[in-house]
C-alpha cells in the first residue's frame, strides 16, 4: 500500500506494523539512506541522530568513560563529564568498563549519555525500538530526554506509555 505523510519541525510520527513490516526500511529511506524503488519523496535538508537497534554509534572498542570523551566537542571539564555519567546511571566504579561488556539497556543509556555531553541537538531523533531491554529506571531517564526533546521524532516502538509519555501526534502502520 502506497504511504504518503509529511514531517514539519517540532512533529512526532509513531511507525507501527509486524516483523518484516518494513519499518526500519522506511526509517532508512527518511534519513537517505535507501532510496525508495517507486514513488516520489521530497526530503528538506536536516540533521539526524538514527539510535538503531545496534547501538551504532557506540564504539565498543572504547571504555564508557572514553566513549563520553569521545562525544565532548565542547570541551566540557572532566567533572561535567562524570556528573552527567552519574545521572546516566553510570557510576565511577564502571567508566573503565568495556563498551563491548555493556547490556543493549546500558548502551542505550550510554548513547543518550553521549548526545547530551555532545550537546548537539539535532533536527530530528529517529528511534528503533529505544525502550528494548531497558530496566524501569531506564525507561524513565530516556523517556525524560525525549519528552523534554522540541525537534522532531519519529520512532518504532511497541511500548504504548513510551508513546504516550513523548507525546506521539501520527502513526503510520505498515502491513
Amino acid at each position: 500500500t502506497p504511504v504518503s505523510f509529511q514531517l514539519k519541525s517540532g512533529d512526532r510520527l509513531r511507525i507501527e506494523g509486524t516483523n518484516g513490516s518494513g519499518k526500519t526500511t522506511l526509517l532508512k529511506i527518511i534519513t537517505g539512506q535507501l532510496h525508495p524503488q517507486e514513488g516520489t519523496l521530497t526530503r528538506a535538508d536536516f540533521s539526524y541522530v538514527y539510535l538503531n537497534q545496534e547501538y551504532s554509534i557506540i564504539d565498543n572498542r572504547n571504555s564508557i568513560l572514553g566513549q563520553a570523551y569521545a562525544f565532548n566537542s565542547r570541551n566540557l571539564p572532566e567533572h561535567e563529564i562524570k556528573i552527567i555519567l552519574n545521572r546516566y546511571l553510570f557510576p565511577a566504579s564502571e567508566w573503565d568498563k568495556s563498551c563491548r561488556k555493556l547490556s543493549g539497556g546500558e548502551k542505550m543509556r550510554l548513547a543518550f549519555c553521549c548526545l547530551m555531553i555532545g550537546n548537539n541537538t539535532p533536527d530530528m531523533f529517529i528511534l528503533d525500538e529505544p525502550t528494548n531491554n531497558l530496566d524501569i529506571q531506564s525507561i524513565e531517564i530516556i523517556t525524560k530526554t525525549i519528552k523534554n526533546y522540541t525537534g522532531t521524532v519519529v520512532a518504532i516502538s511497541h511500548d504504548n506509555y513510551f508513546i504516550r509519555e513523548i507525546g506521539i501526534g501520527q502513526s503510520i502502520a505498515l502491513s
